[in-house]
């Protein structure tokens, strides 16, 4: 075959193998989306078995913080009136890694909580509470592939929440 030839069956091969990666990674979103759902009792307690060295990560969320304890002892925290950012940042390291982060920014500190923690279900509906946040760019962090940041809110210059 000529080189060109080559080059473009190559080129047509590594678009398909992508996009059939991006259609599954799109599919298991709304998959644990829609099983979260519908049986959210089985999210309760245990994460599934692909999300355990997240789920090693547990997230407590109280009326007066966020604390964010990590398998080695590390703690991070960060009080809801203290809040000034949150932003959910994406790698290109999954599907076999830990690749989406809810980044918390506080005045006086933060936590970076990696998606599949333990208790990270309850930090996404308070987070959903804040007054303007987006949850059109949760949704477009989900379907991301690459290193991305994603404003999800932030509070207003005048100290209220946006």
């Amino acid at each position: 075959m000529r080189p060109i030839i080559v080059a473009a069956i190559a080129g047509l091969l590594v678009w398909v193998v992508l996009e059939l990666w991006i259609q599954w990674r799109a599919s298991r979103t709304v998959s644990r989306a829609l099983d979260r759902a519908r049986r959210p009792d089985r999210h309760a307690s245990e994460p599934p078995a692909r999300l355990r060295p997240e789920s090693r990560v547990v997230v407590r969320v109280s009326a007066s913080e966020i604390v964010c304890e990590r398998p080695d002892g590390a703690v991070e925290r960060v009080g809801w009136a203290d809040l000034e950012t949150v932003e959910i940042v994406t790698t290109s390291d999954g599907p076999f890694a830990p690749d989406v982060f809810w980044v918390l920014h506080g005045r006086d500190g933060g936590c970076a909580v990696p998606q599949g923690a333990t208790g990270d279900r309850l930090l996404l509906e308070r987070l959903q509470a804040l007054p303007g946040f987006d949850n059109n760019a949760v949704i477009e962090a989900m379907s991301s592939t690459s290193r991305r940041r994603f404003l999800c809110w932030q509070r207003r210059h005048d100290g209220s929440r946006a």
